[in-house]
């Protein structure tokens, strides 16, 4: 994380380089470079290395505070400002929180309040509840906020997991486009648009279907995107260009838009649930396995998913990457901790806080 603000530090200075071998790199200065959007980690993410009274800082504030005490003046200097996404939203007293860290960070270094810009990404079935709201305790401060996938369906998931109603299929069939997801796309457009605030769209679909991705974006009523790879910038480029020669499409109110809570609720989802869906949620770890044990699913091949098959597929795709995996890998170790969220008994709200102790040691600790 420290490396990541050096890194940080460097870049906005226009002083980042990087040597390897005969190779050297570093940042053009002929061309207008992009604009620089920290992101901070969620709330419920903790910094054991840094405590204040005996306990650990909030990984939120740690990291938001290092980078806007040390480039918040230099970013206006240069004609930017401390920008920022906040994930992992589930409420708008959230966003009350953040907006007066905003506040308190601002009047310390004396920066006039409201310098601060915040994206918000509704990532979370509950924030979806709470646009407005969330839009409003951040008005000062508010960018806009962005739409997801694949972190919205896991909220979905996770806050329904015990609910039969709720059960999805293979995650390749729940797409932008099912009621709940489209429900929700059409939602956040609407209230950005009704507040003045941008709306935008995370996307990570692959080369051949990215191109038809951006145009239902733009079409929609977003006013920018998200790309998961350099490569793709170029395509949303061009669609955005051709179709939204505005800076932005605020204009587009959507007052057609109609979403109701029991549209946001909706998984009239059509697909299956088949056991290549369940080795492809094995080798990237999502709890969508664990609603499926929960509720004795079966496959389109016939298989009922209970606790013994869905180890025994855990250890067999555990065992085959750990074979073609470079020596010393850790995915037994990986297999281990997510065999309790595979079975439908034991639950970790966040794989990265079950494994927090596991890839990080407390080694010089900090105090304040």
């Amino acid at each position: 994380m420290i490396n990541g603000q050096v890194n940080l530090y460097d870049a906005i200075r226009r002083q980042i380089d990087f040597k390897q071998g005969n190779k050297e790199y570093k940042l053009r200065t002929d061309r207008t470079l992009p604009t620089l959007i920290a992101r901070a980690r969620g709330w419920h993410l903790d910094e054991k290395h840094f405590t204040v009274n005996g306990e650990p800082i909030s990984g939120s504030l740690f990291d938001f505070g290092l980078y806007f005490f040390h480039n918040a003046k230099e970013l206006v200097a240069r004609g930017f400002g401390p920008y920022f996404y906040l994930p992992k939203m589930e409420s708008h007293l959230e966003a009350r929180l953040w907006n007066d860290v905003f506040n308190l960070a601002q009047d310390y270094i004396g920066m006039p309040r409201g310098t601060i810009r915040g994206t918000v990404l509704i990532e979370t079935i509950s924030a979806a509840f709470e646009m407005d709201e969330i839009i409003y305790e951040l008005r000062e401060h508010s960018s806009g906020l962005n739409c997801g996938r694949w972190d919205y369906i896991f909220s979905f998931i996770k806050k329904f997991r015990k609910h039969p109603n709720f059960v999805l299929p293979d995650r390749s069939d729940v797409t932008m486009t099912v009621p709940f997801m489209d429900a929700y796309v059409r939602l956040l457009i609407k209230t950005c648009h009704r507040r003045g605030v941008h709306a935008m769209a995370a996307n990570d679909k692959a080369m051949e279907s990215v191109r038809a991705d951006k145009l239902r974006e733009v079409r929609a009523g977003h006013d920018g995107t998200w790309v998961a790879h350099p490569a793709l910038a170029a395509i949303a480029s061009e669609v955005f260009n051709k179709h939204m020669p505005t800076p932005n499409q605020l204009f587009i109110r959507r007052e057609d838009t109609h979403v109701t809570a029991n549209d946001l609720l909706n998984t009239n989802v059509p697909g299956k649930i088949t056991e290549e869906g369940i080795r492809k949620n094995l080798n990237i770890g999502l709890s969508q396995l664990w609603q499926w044990t929960y509720h004795g699913v079966t496959t389109a091949e016939g298989k009922k998913v209970d606790k013994a098959y869905a180890l025994r597929l855990l250890k067999e795709q555990a065992d085959s990457l750990a074979e073609k995996g470079p020596k010393g890998n850790k995915y037994q170790l990986a297999a281990r901790y997510f065999a309790g969220q595979v079975t439908g008994e034991d639950y970790a709200d966040f794989l990265t806080s079950l494994l927090y102790n596991e890839i990080s040691s407390a080694g010089q600790v900090s105090k304040l």
